[in-house]
């Protein structure tokens, strides 16, 4: 019944006039159509607000030259949503990243990130100064292609077109899908026209509204020749989030299995040695070979292979069947093995056999909080002001060429700070334990508090190496106090803690970014001519600090317990009254100690003598404030570019169109990170004659200690050692603040330490903890006081060197240029393409069955790239030293010389790409239902972090001028080197779509698609051998003073991965129920769903069950659904968008040894050690935001309107994914965090119509 009435309704629209931006999207047709029958006139209906833009896009879809998507904006100033990520998002394919704060960031289309997507804007490609999430370039903050859509303005959109295909005419650099967007054009406008928009919000965590202003002016001049319009926009939003750390160090580690809490004979988990990656070669490879004496006949003891060892541990069902598994070595075994120096040999291999053991019984440890992070509370708070500003001229010179210009400046400062409260969760292990070292067994030290868990076997004390087995220990010692509980899945559950801390840690960001562009161009069409030829420029730049800086002291005794949301509560004893701001306890001088003797050096001129404790005064803790994450990065492209296009029809049978262009573009970026360093080292021995010092350059990252210090008897007494003199003074290194060294120190009496602490532990919280959100906890805090880090840096003097990013003054008293990163992209580009469309059998006149019609466009586009990259090396020269220097053990430290310079040093290469491209749409009911393929190849530029050099080269005097076993000069060694040749992430798409249009309301499609990758990632890490690294720069040895470019160097540097393929499948429709009655005729209804599955080489498998983890990052589907309705007066909307659970990574994070958690060789694991103890995996829960929005519009022009974002109070989540869980479902956290709701209401003045 619906789709008949759909179909009626398809015929009573035809003679409908397409609204403006339907007709724009007609030139975008490979053709045009002549229709098929004669069309009866009606009645024209002037269609507006929420059917008008939906006609709009499904017209651009229907035209488009290839597979696409579209929002269009019903009115000026009228985009659906305030954010332009947030409302492509709601296309199918397309995913967003919603940030910390609930505001769209970024996009990914059909799977591929941000960085792998080109967006336009007019043309010309977005730059986001500060990286995809204001951290700059490099993993943190992207690698410097992204686009962050919190800095572009919706005011001025008028369409956004999100590309699923390619043709020969696109820009190149989106590998799965990019996005072009329009602004509005001064000729846009039939008659003076103003919009006033005002608006306030206010988000449930942040009890302060903040405003938006937004001003369109618009007009015509010269006989309406000229078109002007003019766009100002002013926000400010006001941001907080709440979260939950208890996922161990970064939220990565996991709970951890350090000990057997339970004493149950039951494993806790099982090796599988099915997990294990035998195609790795270390494998299958002993752990350790240990070189066997003379007498016992020479050749290795060998230890056992990672394979091995799973297998024995796997089938060891008690403890005693590790120990019989893996015995102790004999003494007999131990003889055989060559001693070493100190008897290193042999008691490298009685470790690795104890090693062994321990791995086989960590099988029945329990899992447990983690030891590095514990429960860490953290609230982000975020104040953004962004300000827009755009001129846009355009002139029709005749009726055959129209040109424009456009101004547009954007900037944005956010001050960003993040707080954490620390509480002390973490256990400790063996940190106050006493060894029998006759029965084996470990016991808590006396006076000592916490547990002793006789059932676990713990790593003997290291001892001087003497060469003989020392057993595992019989028991271990932890932090945590009897009365702990655990349950029937071996997790801890419920413990407590003596010796627990408050941590009170804040960050606080200064972020500003700029962007200033440029546009000319025109357009000119004489029917069968038709030229488009535009250039222009964008800047992007951004500065950024970080200060930070922490206060802590000791309560005593903290009670956990896990609650049945899988959160941990955090409870003090009944009666204790250390809070966080008791403020005294921050003050508490600690005794005096005593001071060892230090003598001058090279780097530090200042000689101090030894004191005894009563020569000391006493110190309070002291806190680091540090300077992090400073940097200053300009981007730009430049751009040139010219279209032609030539009308054959009635020329050449069957085609329509021969198109062809050239393009050149400059892309820049250069990137200052804070960081000084040596300039030059120093020469010669210090106190010797002929030393020279050392230069060094200050940095903008560097840190600064603030202590309390009181004067005792015998440190003010002769020969004492009193407090430094109040204040700020600076440290008397040489090379102070570089590296992790101190700057300087701020001593304050202990009065005035606890006077600072008060007076900048101020920033009380804006609400409560986890305001309004879904199962809040009862048991949790309602919130804490962070420090005002402005304050505190301003009371404390230290001295941020925010002068220094591009240019600095070294010891020396020279300026030297700071460290860069640069890269210059400079690509050409050529096209070659034709439109073509077929009614016929070729060269008959014999029309196609059923009236269908074949149109599309075939081409290719050649695209040569110029890469240049600089970056900050170091080139050490090592010389000989006559008479230490052991040509048996060349590399040796006591017999070179080492004289270093660091400078900006550049490498150069070239790629070339050619892709072609197919897009063919058949339609077997003409202008109603397309079956449409394209087929195109697609590059994406690698990450310019990787293209840069960065490190330290050695040359070395013994290794000039001799050669290697093949002939060739015998390499100098670099470290890792970015790599200027590395080949553009590569692919070739295929997409088969049907889509349905039974009427200009309605529109129905269904695609599969298919990614093939030809190249992959540029993320695998290569060695290269007899490169010239130097070539093409000017780079000279520090101590000969030769050009490098003659010497070859080995090196790693990145390359790029095998390739992988993405299969898709994609549905969705969108329509207007314009034929039910009464109120429901003004309802519509958008819905889409997307499966995606990418195929890997060797699958990730979880170590313990062995089950295939998905691809990192791809839900395994997702969807959205927007209900609307729109009577001409008032409008509601209400949009849902849900994506299903995503595979992260696999803990630890990071390699480590001492992150406690140590998988074995397996793919896609890192810190791969002995004893093993695996990690687990780290997936994203599923997902659903809901978004509503109502207004009503006033016949003057006056609108009102309301809308709100994450009604649900949707929380964001880091978990196992099921595996390694609590009993009774109980999940298994790393991170909870929540940003609130958020709500704004507002109005729009526009001229009347």
């Amino acid at each position: 019944m619906a789709l008949a009435l759909w179909s009626q309704q398809a015929t009573a629209q035809q003679g409908t006039p397409a609204a403006p931006e339907a007709a724009k999207a007609d030139e975008a047709k490979p053709a045009a159509r002549k229709p098929t029958a004669p069309v009866q006139e009606l009645e024209t209906v002037l269609v507006v607000g929420t059917r008008q833009s939906q006609q709009s896009a499904n017209a651009r879809k229907k035209n488009a030259a290839t597979a696409q998507d579209s929002i269009v904006a019903e009115d000026v100033g009228a985009f659906p949503d305030r954010n332009i990520g947030e409302a492509i998002s709601r296309i199918a394919g397309v995913a967003l990243d919603r940030g910390d704060y609930g505001e769209g960031v970024t996009v990914s289309i059909r799977g591929n990130s941000s960085e792998l997507t080109r967006v336009e804007l007019d043309g010309m490609g977005v730059s986001s100064g500060a990286g995809t999430n204001l951290l700059g370039r490099g993993a943190e903050g992207g690698d410097g292609r992204g686009t962050e859509f919190r800095e572009l303005p919706s005011d001025l959109i008028k369409s956004v077109d999100v590309i699923k295909g390619s043709t020969a005419a696109m820009t190149e650099g989106s590998l799965g899908g990019g996005i072009i967007i329009q602004t509005r054009t001064g000729l846009d406008f039939d008659k003076p026209y103003y919009m006033i928009k005002a608006e306030a919000t206010q988000s449930d965590l942040v009890k302060k509204t903040t405003p938006r202003y937004n001003v369109i002016l618009a007009d015509k001049f010269f006989d309406k020749k000229l078109g002007v319009l003019f766009n100002w926009s002013k926000g400010r939003t006001v941001s907080q989030n709440h979260a939950i750390s208890q996922g161990g160090s970064n939220n990565n580690q996991g709970l951890l299995r350090l000990a057997d809490f339970d004493n149950s004979p039951e494993k806790t988990f099982a090796f599988n040695p099915n997990t294990l990656n035998q195609s790795d070669p270390t494998a299958l490879a002993t752990l350790l070979a240990s070189p066997k004496t003379t007498a016992a006949g020479g050749g290795f003891f060998n230890a056992a292979t990672p394979l091995e060892i799973l297998t024995k541990s796997a089938a060891a069902q008690t403890k005693e069947a590790c120990f019989t598994a893996f015995p102790n070595l004999t003494p007999t075994e131990i003889a055989s093995i060559q001693a070493g120096t100190r008897n290193a040999t042999i008691n490298a291999a009685i470790n690795q056999r104890n090693s062994e053991q321990m791995t086989c019984l960590n099988q029945w440890n329990d899992y447990h909080m983690s030891n590095a992070g514990g429960i860490r509370y953290n609230l982000k708070g975020q104040d953004d002001r962004r300000d827009n500003a755009d001129i846009r001229f355009d002139f029709k010179v005749n009726d055959k060429l129209t040109v424009y210009t456009k101004l547009a400046a954007a900037k944005r400062h956010v001050d960003d700070t993040v707080g954490f409260l620390g509480v002390g969760s973490t256990p400790l292990f063996n940190s106050a334990v006493t060894d029998n070292l006759t029965t084996g067994i470990r016991t808590l030290t006396p006076g000592a508090s916490g547990s002793t868990l006789a059932s676990t076997y713990s790593f003997p004390l290291a001892t001087a190496n003497n060469g003989v087995t020392r057993p595992l220990m019989s028991g271990a010692m932890t932090t945590i106090l009897p009365g702990y509980t655990v349950d029937s899945a071996h997790h801890v559950t419920n413990y407590s803690v003596d010796g627990g801390s408050y941590n009170t840690d804040t960050i606080f960001s200064t972020i500003d970014t700029d962007t200033k562009t440029l546009l000319a161009g025109g357009e000119y069409n004489d029917g069968r001519l038709k030229a488009q030829f535009m250039g222009g420029y964008v800047k992007s730049t951004a500065t950024r600090h970080d200060r930070r800086a922490s206060f802590g002291y000791n309560y005593g005794i903290g009670n956990f317990a896990l609650q049945p949301n899988g959160i941990w509560a955090f409870t003090l004893p009944e009666g204790s009254q250390n809070d966080q701001l008791n403020f005294a306890r921050y003050a508490t001088l600690n005794p005096a100690i005593a001071g060892a003797a230090f003598n001058a050096s090279a780097t530090n001129p200042v000689s101090v003598p030894a004191y005894t404790a009563a020569q000391m005064p006493r110190y309070t803790n002291s806190a680091l404030l540090n300077v992090i994450r400073s940097f200053d990065s300009e981007n730009s492209e430049k751009q040139g570019k010219l279209d032609l296009s030539y009308n054959l029809l009635d020329k050449v049978p069957f085609l329509t169109a021969l198109k062809g262009g050239v393009q050149m573009r400059q892309n820049a970026s250069n990137f200052w990170n804070g960081g000084g360093g040596t300039i030059k080292e120093p020469v010669g021995t210090y106190g010797t004659a002929g030393f020279v010092p050392g230069v060094y350059m200050p940095q903008v990252n560097t840190r600064f200690t603030l202590v309390g210090c009181e004067n005792t008897p015998g440190s003010l007494a002769a020969g004492g050692n009193p407090c430094a003199p109040y204040g700020y003074v600076p440290s008397n290194q040489l090379n102070r603040g570089i590296g992790g060294g101190v700057a300087g120190t701020t001593t304050l009496t202990r009065a005035q330490y606890e006077e600072i602490i008060r007076q900048t532990m101020t920033l009380a919280p804006a609400s409560q903890y986890y305001a309004n959100a879904k199962d809040r906890p009862e048991s949790l805090l309602n919130g804490w006081n962070q420090i005002d880090i402005d304050k505190l840096f301003n009371l404390a003097g230290v001295p941020v060197r925010l002068d220094c990013f591009r240019q600095c003054t070294a010891t020396d008293g020279k300026v030297y240029d700071m460290p860069v990163s640069s890269a210059k992209e400079t690509v050409t580009a050529a096209y070659l393409m034709t439109d073509f469309e077929v009614d016929r059998v070729p060269f008959t006149n014999w029309s196609l069955p059923f009236g269908m019609e074949i149109a599309g466009n075939f081409g290719v586009r050649v695209v040569k790239t110029d890469v240049e990259g600089t970056g900050y090396v170091t080139i050490r020269s090592n010389r000989i030293i006559a008479g230490s220097f052991n040509p048996a053990n060349p590399y040796a430290a006591a017999g070179l010389q080492a004289y270093s310079q660091t400078m900006n040093t550049s490498i150069k290469d070239s790629t070339t790409d050619v892709m072609p491209s197919l897009n063919l749409a058949l339609w077997p009911i003409p202008d109603k239902l397309a079956l449409r393929y394209s087929v195109g190849k697609t590059v994406a530029r690698p990450p310019i972090s990787k293209l840069l050099p960065e490190g330290t080269c050695n040359t070395y005097e013994f290794a000039t001028g001799t050669t290697e076993d093949d002939g060739s000069e015998t390499d100098q060694g670099c470290g890792r080197f970015g790599n200027p040749a590395l080949k553009p992430q590569t692919n070739v798409n295929h997409n088969l779509s049907l889509e349905w249009f039974p009427n200009r309301d309605t529109l129905f499609s269904a695609a599969v698609y298919k990614q093939r990758g030809l190249i992959g990632a540029p993320t695998l890490i290569a060695s290269r051998n007899d490169v010239r690294l130097f070539k093409d720069s000017a780079a000279l040895d520090p101590f000969t003073g030769k050009p490098l470019a003659e010497s070859e160097f080995s090196h790693t540097t990145w390359d790029n991965q095998p390739a992988a393929t993405r299969r898709g499948f994609e549905v969705g429709m969108k329509t207007a129920f314009s034929f039910l009655p009464w109120v429901l005729r003004y309802t519509g209804l958008d819905a889409n769903f997307t499966k995606a599955k990418s195929t890997q080489g060797q699958p990730v498998l979880d170590l313990i069950s062995g089950d295939v983890m998905p691809v990192a990052g791809e839900p395994k589907h997702s969807w959205n659904a927007s209900l609307w309705y729109d009577d001409g007066g008032f409008q509601a909307r209400v949009a849902m968008q849900v994506v299903a659970k995503r595979y992260l990574g696999f803990t630890p994070g990071a390699s480590n040894s001492a992150i406690a958690v140590n998988n074995y060789p397996s793919v896609g694991t890192i810190n791969w050690r002995l004893p093993y103890n695996p990690g687990a995996p780290i997936f994203a829960p599923r997902t659903a935001f809901v978004d509503a929005k109502v207004s009503y519009k006033f016949k003057n022009g006056l609108e009102i309107f309301a809308d709100a974002r994450n009604l649900t109070g949707e929380r964001g989540q880091s978990n196992t994914g099921g595996y390694q869980d609590y009993a009774d479902g109980i999940p298994n956290i790393y991170s909870d965090n929540y940003n609130g709701r958020r709500y704004t209401i507002g109005f729009t003045l526009r001229s009347p119509r």
